[in-house]
């Protein structure tokens, strides 16, 4: 009987012995979180608009047009990141009545032309963006979207007292792991420049 309550003495301190055992491991668990920060970065552009034949000129708005004339515009878009970009840019023109109406104006073609389109935007009838043709490295600059703005000859009575907003919009992605040009890169939506 000796050897019984010897052999439950002995199973009753390993049990206690291995619940010790296990509530002691618990004071050595312990948690830790890293906190790494993994950042993006946006790409960045400029728009430039020039005037006159030597471009050094800014552009300025033009008031009282005469029908016919040509005036000089010259927009063009210049690389200000680190890394090569992808440019795009549209060509919207927004008439405001006298009495402050605001209407998009899809073919503005009996108003106005755009003379000497550069050789190297790409017109996408699908989204209606100009797509430059090659990628811009750090510092370089696309050729220009356009030279001029020529007014119809005659422009009718119903461009009288209204204007006109020409507005250049371009936008940017980057080129690294993005197409293999402008035309088949991913373009997110952007406010443009």
């Amino acid at each position: 009987m000796r050897s019984k309550n010897f052999s439950r003495l002995g199973l009753l301190l390993l049990v206690v012995f291995l619940l010790a055992a296990g509530g002691s491991v618990a004071y050595f668990v312990t948690s830790e979180t890293a906190h790494n920060v993994v950042s993006t970065s946006g790409v960045s552009i400029a728009l430039y608009e020039l005037a006159g034949p030597a471009e050094i000129q800014p552009f300025h708005d033009l008031e009282n047009i005469t029908p016919g004339t040509t005036y000089s515009k010259i927009p063009y878009i210049e690389n200000t990141d680190t890394e090569p970009v992808w440019v795009r840019a549209k060509i919207s023109l927004i008439q405001t009545t006298g009495d402050g109406t605001e209407t998009p104006v899809t073919d503005f073609s009996s108003l106005m032309t755009l003379q000497n389109l550069g050789t190297h935007w790409l017109l996408n009838s699908d989204d209606g963006f100009y797509y430059y043709d090659s990628a811009l490295s750090t510092g370089e600059r696309t050729e220009s979207i356009f030279q001029s703005v020529k007014f119809a000859d005659t422009i009718g009575d119903e461009y009288q007292l209204a204007t006109y907003s020409l507005t250049v919009t371009a936008e940017a992605t980057q080129v690294t792991h993005n197409g293999t040009s402008g035309l088949d890169a991913s373009w997110t939506e952007s406010g443009g420049i």
